[in-house]
């Protein structure tokens, strides 16, 4: 008799790897806070490594300070929804 797994298959693993990589690339801050099936432990995750990438980029000198200013007020009130959620 052959087993048969409930588990998900190959390529249902690599779609929700592609899901993944698209909410680490593509969604704001407020997008992050606001998600419905993040916990919130990923989303203070997920937000923490924007906030640290960008402190890389300000540090290395290649990102405009307004920009800069803005990015890291959106990403300071993401934080604060998350943890206050």
């Amino acid at each position: 008799m052959a087993l048969r797994y409930a588990s998900i298959t190959e390529k249902e693993m690599k779609m929700s790897l592609k899901i993944d990589s698209k909410l680490e690339t593509e969604l704001t801050p407020e997008e992050i806070s606001d998600h419905q099936t993040l916990t919130k432990d990923e989303k203070l995750a997920r937000i923490s490594d924007m906030k640290y990438d960008l402190e890389r980029q300000t540090g290395r000198g290649t990102a405009d300070l307004d920009q800069v200013e803005t990015r890291m007020a959106s990403i300071n009130l993401a934080l604060s929804r998350v943890k206050r959620a």
